[in-house]
């Protein structure tokens, strides 16, 4: 994998489907720990959860497609995949096995990998991570093989 240099990502896709949650959860954990820690509480055992609340919701909030020059980044959880645009062969959307309502964002590599993504369409609220509307998804792939064109 290519290292990421320290530069500015575009976001390409909107926020997770519980992104207005993880946001709310920020909020909430950032207004109880400052309170703890104005009134003088370091000590408080309320705010190693609160840190620990506080990572995972904006961990979650991050998850998407980001675009860094001519690296396309993954990013899901605690992980990233990092994935340079001149390896990639193709954009696809495609069915997930067994689940005919859900199609999610494929790239297809030079060697043949098949990398899924955390993008898609989907009835369930919750899955995939990040939902989109079939048209939007599909002007995300066009926009995404361009710039692969680009690239090159």
């Amino acid at each position: 994998m290519p290292p990421v240099a320290v530069r500015r990502s575009k976001r390409l896709t909107p926020l997770p489907a519980l992104g207005p949650l993880y946001l709310v959860g920020i909020a909430i954990c950032g207004a109880l720990a400052v309170e703890a820690l104005a009134d003088g509480r370091y000590r408080d055992p309320m705010l190693l959860p609160l840190a620990v609340l506080f990572a995972a919701a904006y961990i979650g909030l991050r998850q998407g497609v980001y675009l860094a020059g001519d690296q396309l980044i993954l990013r899901f959880g605690l992980g990233r995949t990092v994935i340079g645009m001149s390896q990639v062969r193709e954009f696809t959307i495609r069915p997930q096995p067994g689940r005919a309502a859900k199609r999610l964002l494929h790239l297809e590599l030079l060697d043949g990998t098949q990398v899924p993504t955390s993008v898609g369409v989907s009835r369930n609220l919750f899955s995939p991570v990040v939902r989109m509307p079939f048209e939007k998804l599909v002007a995300l792939v066009e926009q995404l093989d361009e710039h692969r064109r680009q690239s090159h």
